[in-house]
């Protein structure tokens, strides 16, 4: 391995990797007073190479479509006719996209979003329930992290408190439909 490698392999191994082994959880603000949580949990026990290869086809509609983008410059700039942009075009993301599914295997089913978008227009008790159990489910799960992180918990025990929370996420989503 050369220092190339190195160079590129530590500048993508944070973006392929995301922050949490677990998966993420994001809080953001909307219009009009609403806010929405959303929590990614990828199946406990899988392994870095597997969770890049679903971060990658979790994020594939927009990466896809920047490389397409880029096929599709580079070929009209070569002056290629248009017939065999649109269809080299294509054919790219359709190819790409099955290459990108298959590599993500059956994990990629495997991976629970759980999503709560409430408004303090309408007050919920229902959604503000599910509001906690979310951020309580993050904090567990970031607690455990940071104590892998630290060296006060071993990959064991992270991954016992990973396993519990995508069983106990799993239950809470069959229970709601």
């Amino acid at each position: 391995m050369d220092l190339s490698e190195l160079t590129l392999s530590r500048w993508l191994s944070p973006l392929l990797d995301g922050r949490c082994r677990w998966g993420s959880y994001t809080v953001s603000a909307g219009r009009y007073g609403s806010t929405s949580q959303r929590l990614v949990l990828y199946p406990a026990g899988i392994s870095a190479r597997q969770r890049r290869r679903v971060r990658v086809w979790r994020g594939w509609t927009v990466l896809g479509l920047v490389a397409v983008f880029g096929e599709f410059v580079t070929l009209v700039e070569a002056g290629a006719p248009r017939l065999l942009v649109i269809t080299s075009c294509i054919g790219f993301y359709v190819a790409s996209t099955l290459v990108v599914a298959h590599a993500a295997g059956s994990i990629r089913r495997g991976v629970l979003e759980l999503t709560v978008v409430s408004s303090s227009l309408a007050p919920d008790t229902r959604l503000s329930a599910e509001s906690r159990y979310l951020a309580g489910l993050a904090s567990t799960l970031l607690i455990a992290e940071e104590s892998l992180a630290c060296g006060a918990s071993s990959p064991a025990d992270h991954e016992l408190v990973w396993s519990s929370a995508y069983s106990d996420a799993r239950r809470h989503l069959g229970a709601g439909r």
